[in-house]
């Protein structure tokens, strides 16, 4: 993509003729109201929440939009795949009160029920569309006019449209080079901050190209596998060899490549991880690498997924997969076809294809099996054998089949305590628990690594955007959901706040629960015997056991002194 192709291209004449016969199509009359459906309150939150990224890449590209659209009366909206308004910006003057209503966030402008509009044409043929006056299907909508491209993901989905409207006679031709520039610098956000992305690769066809909104952009994991990409740069995509390409490449370095030029560029991944723990990181990676199996446990919501996506991209079997299983979601009766596998015919209801299981599944991988201390006996003792043997026989054969893979088992239930209570086969736990990890929650954390953690969820803005009155109300709450509870509350203030500072107003309730224990009240003992066990193992050194541990020496001092 060059610069020329950004230059307005005539509209295709049949487009609106297309939209105007499947409007005649959905039985809809030129002369009914024009009265879009509204969203609002808790499901329109969710919409935002579920478009959290690109709505905050947005809130920064609008210096852009108000550059270029300096003066005139018009609006910057942001609808989704389904034609919901959730963001806009601009004149808060154009229009008249009815039109105001039309074009805010909530409502619906999909053309099945809106006729030929720019926002719902757009979503139906996946390209811009400008839509001007009496172009709308419904004659209700003719006094305004309106320029929508479509909004791409980083895996190449439709996810919404930019749209520039304003009064019919008001509309520049230009309004649709400045939706096409706003979500081309959306798209290309939401590649250069995936969260597990190491490289960026850029591709043009000059150098002049390179950092211009049409620049081919890549995200690659660390040894070059594709995780995102943006429209320009899947042109590419089929005469790449990513991998090679990274092993090649020297970072910061401009290389010809075909008629055009690649810069490979290195960036850390910026995931919002529940805390940084890099002695317990170091730990469980080296340990998981010689395939000594981990077990992490901690309260509900403290991260113990998270952990494990981080050290599988870490690991040596990063390039295998990663099947995490939820033992408490298995449905009893197929438990065992799920985790083992099944021939086909094996049982009434199964695939005809029968299943490989989760476990033969993540053959050449990590093998999660979370909250481990939900599975049934009679599965835990067929588990074992497994992991004994190293091999697995399907339900419907008698046939073991070898199996290869790293164990990674989590649970927020004292297994130990289940053990001596008969809930938990003892050698069961023997054989997870090569090396024990303990997340601690939220309560537990000193107050500065609490405000490192809103900075991480809350990104390079986090000073901006939380006000001290707000952050010093999270900072007294005890969080019994932990980072889960911590990172749902923040999205719904950013909701709220609109891009503004998050101020006290802008959070949501905070329950207390005076009268339950704390949840995490059955981890307590097996937490003090870790320490006490790291602690022996280290020669009484404070700073090494805390190291090991992955908490500060601040909270290691505390859970001594209550110990």
């Amino acid at each position: 993509m060059t610069i020329s192709t950004l230059l307005i291209q005539p509209q295709d004449p049949v487009l609106l003729e297309r939209s105007w016969q499947r409007c005649h199509d959905y039985g809809l009359r030129r002369d009914q109201r024009s009265d879009p459906g509204c969203l609002a309150g808790t499901e329109l939150q969710q919409r935002r929440q579920q478009h959290q990224a690109l709505l905050h890449s947005l809130r920064h590209s609008l210096p852009l939009f108000e550059q270029l659209q300096q003066g005139r009366h018009c609006r910057l909206i942001f609808a989704d795949a389904e034609g919901t308004i959730l963001f806009t910006a601009g004149d808060p003057h154009f229009g008249d009160r009815a039109q105001k209503l039309a074009l805010a966030s909530g409502a619906s402008w999909d053309e099945q029920s809106m006729g030929t509009n720019a926002i719902g044409t757009a979503l139906s043929e996946r390209r811009e569309v400008c839509v001007l006056g009496g172009q709308h299907y419904l004659a209700a909508n003719r006094d305004i006019s309106c320029s929508a491209s479509p909004v791409f993901g980083p895996d190449g989905q439709l996810l919404g449209v930019i749209d520039i409207s304003s009064e019919a006679g008001g509309h520049n031709t230009d309004m649709l080079l400045t939706a096409r520039l706003m979500a081309l610098s959306v798209e290309n956000a939401l590649v250069m901050n995936h969260s597990d992305g190491h490289w960026l690769l850029s591709l043009a066809p000059d150098a002049g190209s390179l950092q211009q909104p049409w620049t081919g952009l890549i995200a690659l994991g660390e040894d070059g596998e594709l995780l995102a990409a943006n429209r320009s740069a899947r042109h590419w995509l089929g005469e790449l060899d990513l991998p090679a390409m990274v092993r090649r490449l020297r970072q910061g370095e401009l290389t010809p490549l075909g008629s055009g030029l690649a810069l490979l560029s290195r960036r850390p991944g910026r995931q919002a991880s529940p805390r940084r723990a890099p002695g317990l990181d170091d730990t469980a990676l080296k340990l998981l690498n010689r395939n000594i199996p981990l077990l992490i446990q901690g309260e509900t919501g403290t991260g113990k997924d998270h952990l494990v996506r981080r050290l599988h991209r870490q690991s040596g079997r990063a390039k295998g997969p990663l099947v995490a299983v939820n033992c408490g979601a298995l449905p009893a009766e197929l438990l065992e076809a799920e985790l083992f596998g099944y021939l086909p015919g094996a049982f009434t209801g199964g695939s005809r294809q029968g299943r490989p299981g989760y476990i033969r599944a993540a053959q050449g991988g990590i093998l999660f099996l979370d909250e481990i201390g939900e599975l049934p006996l009679a599965a835990q003792t067929r588990l074992l054998r497994v992991l004994q043997e190293k091999t697995v026989t399907p339900l419907g054969s008698h046939r073991p089949e070898a199996v290869d893979f790293a164990l990674v088992a989590a649970s927020h239930r004292d297994l130990a305590a289940m053990v001596a209570a008969g809930e938990f086969r003892q050698d069961l736990f023997f054989r997870l628990n090569g090396y024990r990890l303990i997340l601690p929650p939220l309560r537990d954390y000193p107050r500065a690594e609490l405000v490192c953690l809103l900075q991480d969820l809350l990104g390079e803005e986090a000073d901006e955007r939380l006000s001290s009155e707000a952050q010093e109300q999270l900072l007294a709450y005890d969080w019994p959901g932990n980072v889960r509870q911590l990172k749902q509350v923040l999205e719904v203030a950013d909701v709220l706040a609109d891009g503004g500072p998050i101020g006290p107003e802008h959070l949501p309730d905070l329950p207390r629960f005076r009268d339950e224990p704390p949840s995490g009240a059955d981890l307590k003992s097996a937490a003090d015997r870790q320490i006490r066990e790291v602690l022996a193992a280290c020669g009484g050194n404070v700073s090494e056991a805390a190291r090991r541990l992955g908490i500060s020496r601040t909270t290691l001092y505390a859970r001594l002194r209550q110990g």
